[in-house]
């Protein structure tokens, strides 16, 4: 009897027996290959136990037999979101009627939208949204923070501030979407009392951390990181944070051991990748940073960032042609004042003074604040005699970052050859002070991103 195969399939899939389901829907369907029920169970079988590319098979064949049924649709049309393919997902969720509209609809229909970029429908859905009165405190919180990812984040708040206040989800959510909109206290605030409503949520204490290295307060970060890791010590996305917090505190040798173990459990990721250079980089391994960064460019060869970490780990072993190629190939893919300042040194070390002078002031109209290309012009025009430009280069670079050795040492020796002993003797002491506490190195910005989705 196919209805009662059917039937006690049910009862096993609801007793966790999903083995024993799977075959009693496969029997039910071998008597009876048109039966609806058993095609739809087991396509919600395969959904449960995360068999996508089977559920969509089974799924499928059940929209040949029932085109019009809601609830295959909606699994449908979330299956083709899931895959990226967000026409058919929309295609599947006109099938669905208005009566029969509910929480995961909206979902999927937002994802869809963002995923199209049809923004004026995005807006349009989101009031749809409120007025459907949905009291789901986990769909309302999911809604607003798809509406942050695409940009709309008054439509966000506006959805978060009309739900449960008291909701851990809407607490949740509405630090997450305040620190969208760097709002960083309000986004502390909720994201603390989210805290209090579920200890130990491991999101929630990487959020704080995030909120916390954006306000420049890394000793904070890394404690939230460190209790973080305390709850969920294998976390990938926990790890990431906690080595991107500690290579920006410095601390190399708590970073690189974090990066290693996450490089060797995915190979292939290439944040890790990444991550593991800038962390070799940073302890001044320049081959093992080149070598790691030659296999990221062939797995992502439209970053720029990885072809400008690669472009100075190469200048730095003074290999400057393959230097230059590997940055042209970053700047080409995007415009970027780092980069070109860095092609603007490699012109330097090749002994190519005007062409460095060129790249430089290119680098400083466009970018007024770079104190690096502000020394290092001030230093072609003194190699160049060009005392006057020279002088006002570096005192550019002194007035943004007083820190800069190579600029308070070049600005010493303009000073001397214009006969300003005094000014001279204060730029010499201040770089000898600066030495004595600093490495030379070029100026690098390691572009880490955020912990990708396993």
């Amino acid at each position: 009897d196919v209805d009662a195969l059917n039937l006690l399939g049910v009862v096993r899939a609801k007793q966790d027996r999903t083995a024993e389901a799977e075959r009693l829907f496969r029997r039910a369907l071998a008597g009876s290959p048109s039966h609806l029920g058993a095609h739809m169970n087991l396509g919600e079988l395969f959904l449960t136990t995360n068999r996508p590319d089977q559920a969509m098979q089974i799924l499928l064949r059940a929209h040949k037999l029932a085109p019009d049924r809601p609830n295959i649709n909606l699994n449908l049309a979330t299956l083709y979101a899931d895959k990226g393919n967000y026409r058919q997902a929309r295609e599947h969720l006109r099938l669905v009627p208005r009566a029969a509209v509910t929480d995961d609809y909206f979902l999927v229909s937002l994802r869809s939208l963002i995923g199209l970029k049809r923004l004026e429908e995005v807006r349009e859905l989101a009031a749809e949204f409120q007025k459907s009165n949905s009291v789901n405190p986990e769909t309302q919180a999911e809604f607003a923070m798809l509406l942050v990812k695409a940009g709309f984040n008054d439509d966000a708040l506006s959805i978060l501030n009309t739900a449960q206040q008291s909701a851990f989800p809407i607490v949740y959510a509405l630090g997450v979407v305040n620190a969208a909109m760097k709002q960083y206290e309000k986004a502390e605030e909720h994201l603390t009392a989210a805290l209090t409503l579920k200890a130990d949520d491991v999101a929630t204490l990487r959020a704080l951390a995030r909120v916390a290295r954006a306000t420049g307060n890394l000793e904070k970060a890394l404690s939230h990181l460190v209790h973080a890791r305390r709850v969920a010590p294998d976390s990938s996305a926990v790890l990431y944070d906690f080595g991107v917090t500690t290579l920006q505190m410095g601390l190399v040798l708590d970073a690189l051991p974090v990066f290693q173990r996450l490089h060797r459990d995915y190979p292939r990721e290439p944040a890790y990748l990444y991550a593991l250079a800038a962390a070799h980089w940073t302890k001044g391994e320049t081959l093992e940073t080149t070598r790691l960064l030659n296999t990221y460019v062939s797995l992502q060869p439209r970053d720029p960032g990885g072809f400008y970490l690669l472009g100075a780990a190469l200048l730095r072993q003074q290999r400057i042609s393959d230097a230059q190629a590997a940055l042209q190939r970053s700047l080409s893919l995007k415009a970027d004042a780092d980069t070109e300042y860095l092609i603007g040194v490699s012109f330097e070390k090749a002994g190519n003074r005007a062409a460095a002078i060129n790249t430089f002031r290119r680098v400083v109209q466009s970018r007024p604040d770079h104190a690096a290309a502000h020394a290092a012009l001030g230093a072609a025009y003194r190699e160049a005699g060009n005392y006057t430009e020279a002088r006002s280069a570096l005192e550019r670079a002194v007035e943004l970052d007083a820190n800069d050795l190579r600029a308070n040492y070049q600005l010493g020796l303009v000073y001397a050859k214009l006969g300003e002993k005094e000014a001279a003797k204060r730029m010499f002491d201040r770089a000898d002070e600066l030495r004595s506490r600093q490495r030379d190195q070029e100026r690098v910005i390691l572009k880490l991103t955020e912990a990708p989705q396993n």
